[in-house]
């Protein structure tokens, strides 16, 4: 499961018998990709409207907000550029997004690449690393960690983009803190039993304010 500082119920797995520990990540390498505090303006489509979303957000001071109009069309993208950062050493991208409709996984995409990436590189398949975003669910944030295919070659990663990779009609999609991880880097440590505890008759698992 994954905490955004404002959520404190989450569901548990049916299959689930019992819940004798709970564990978070308290360290782990990471660098950020894009904080999302500042818009995607560097190859918007036409049927995009990008702003920066001071209110609806996960960390920071915002989110970026796409406004994708009725006449988007599978392969239109915003991305952004900003200086070469060096990613060879990580081996996940993790991110939160949220859409106004459901979604099933790879209807969005996140690329990342070297060079400022357009639908001419997309269709062309050069993009260094493109990652599916997982199903989401309406209205909701999610947060996603996906595999990069190539880690060795993001020795000089300048853009990121998101593709509307199927038409879902108009729609809003919004992105926070784009991250990549060194997964095996990760350190888990118990959290205290007197900061959560089992609604039995819900299922959920509910961690206190603290």
């Amino acid at each position: 499961i994954h905490m955004n500082g404002h959520i404190g119920r989450f569901n548990t797995p049916t299959n689930f018998a019992m819940i004798n520990k709970v564990q978070y990540r308290s360290k782990f390498t990471w660098t950020s990709i894009h904080q999302c505090n500042s818009v995607f303006d560097s190859s918007v489509d036409s049927d995009f409207t990008a702003s920066v979303d001071s209110e609806d957000k996960v960390q920071g001071t915002g989110s970026n907000k796409f406004v994708i109009a009725a006449g988007g069309s599978a392969g239109d993208i915003a991305g952004d550029t900003f200086t070469a950062k060096d990613i060879s050493k990580y081996d996940y991208l993790e991110f939160w997004v949220k859409s106004t409709v459901p979604t099933s996984a790879g209807n969005l995409k996140i690329h990342l690449d070297d060079a400022a990436i357009t639908t001419v590189t997309i269709a062309a398949a050069t993009i260094l690393e493109s990652v599916d975003v997982p199903a989401l669910s309406a209205d909701t944030w999610t947060h996603c960690r996906v595999a990069l295919s190539n880690p060795e070659s993001n020795t000089a990663i300048t853009a990121v983009a998101l593709e509307y990779d199927s038409d879902l009609g108009a729609c809003t999609v919004r992105l926070d803190d784009i991250r990549v991880v060194q997964n095996d880097s990760a350190t888990w440590t118990d959290v205290p039993s007197h900061l959560w505890s089992i609604d039995k008759t819900s299922q959920d698992i509910v961690f206190t304010r603290d």
